[in-house]
């Protein structure tokens, strides 16, 4: 059993016992030790508990009712059956239901949208949100009875979240989280710890692990870089950049430019000195024109640009090897 798998065990079980028709009250300090030792468990607990008041549940186990239950006499003829919640034998029952929703619904309804290098794409999601994806993007959902969520592997996305007050919609960007509060806003991961967000209409909370999370409204933007967040200037505009095809760099190292301009581009672009991934590049740059940025990189900054068949290959200037 993997480490989710037990915490969400875990987590139906305390919520089999505190739906008990009698607490024991003493169990009340063990679950305050469990609830506290893990922002995980925290999590876990909550979409249980979200899930055994759904209607995704309620039917499952009016299914479940139907069934016979191994060690139970049939109910005499014509008496009155009870509500599936008030009735001790279909505990257990209710138990193995919630664990099954919860670790295989999740994977059965994962869904992963992508795109290719220079190809953006607009989905509508089940639940009538709206994503615009940037090119070279790979993005994974999940639209569950009792929580929404998405995961950005790579790439960069705007969001139109559709507001709901009963299902909180998470997108998740390496350590980085976003919680909607019901908005429109963007998601760059620029790196596996780098990701930048930027909000356009409502508010949402920006964290990562043992930090407080930084709430941004319309106009805000925030930079999360080695699971640090930090504000950033306001925005002018009504949408992202990048849907114009453009980037407005503020001394960022020159290693996110370029992959920012990778999504653009058919050809990898290798940046061929470790030194030239952090140098801080500033400007607008026209991120969808390859040869553009290029040229204009080379010229600013020093650098060589060699085209090859197959690639593109940066290198500092004069170092003229394999030209």
């Amino acid at each position: 059993m993997n480490r989710d798998s037990q915490i969400a065990e875990e987590a139906a079980a305390w919520i089999d016992r505190i739906n008990q028709p009698v607490f024991d009250a003493a169990a009340g300090p063990a679950f305050d030790v469990w609830m506290a030792a893990s922002a995980r468990h925290r999590e876990v607990f909550a979409d249980l508990q979200a899930l055994w008041q759904s209607e995704a549940l309620v039917e499952a186990l009016d299914h479940a009712e139907s069934a016979p239950v191994a060690g139970l006499a049939p109910p005499a003829s014509g008496a009155r059956p009870r509500a599936w919640r008030t009735l001790p034998q279909f505990a257990a029952a209710a138990c193995v239901m919630v664990l099954a929703i919860v670790l295989i619904l999740p994977a059965l309804s994962t869904t992963t949208y992508r795109t290719l290098a220079g190809k953006s794409r607009s989905v509508v999601l089940a639940d009538g949100s709206r994503v615009d994806m940037s090119g070279d993007t790979e993005l994974r959902v999940q639209i569950l009875p009792w929580k929404r969520n998405a995961e950005l592997v790579r790439g960069e996305v705007y969001f139109d979240v559709r507001h709901e007050s009963a299902r909180a919609f998470r997108v998740e960007s390496g350590s980085t989280t976003v919680r909607v509060l019901g908005t429109a806003f963007n998601v760059d991961r620029q790196g596996p710890t780098r990701t930048a967000v930027a909000v356009y209409r409502g508010a949402v909370e920006v964290g990562v692990a043992d930090e407080a999370d930084l709430v941004l409204r319309k106009g805000d933007g925030a930079r999360v870089v080695d699971g640090h967040v930090t504000a950033q200037p306001r925005i002018a505009v009504s949408a992202p950049d990048w849907k114009s095809g453009w980037f407005e760099a503020s001394d960022i190292p020159l290693g996110v430019l370029i992959g920012k301009v990778q999504r653009y581009s058919a050809r990898p672009i290798l940046l061929q000195d470790a030194a030239l991934q952090a140098l801080p590049i500033s400007g607008r740059f026209h991120i969808s024109d390859t040869d553009r940025v290029l040229k204009a990189v080379e010229t600013a900054y020093h650098v060589d640009i060699a085209y090859g068949a197959k690639t593109i290959a940066i290198r500092p200037a004069g170092n003229v090897e394999n030209r």
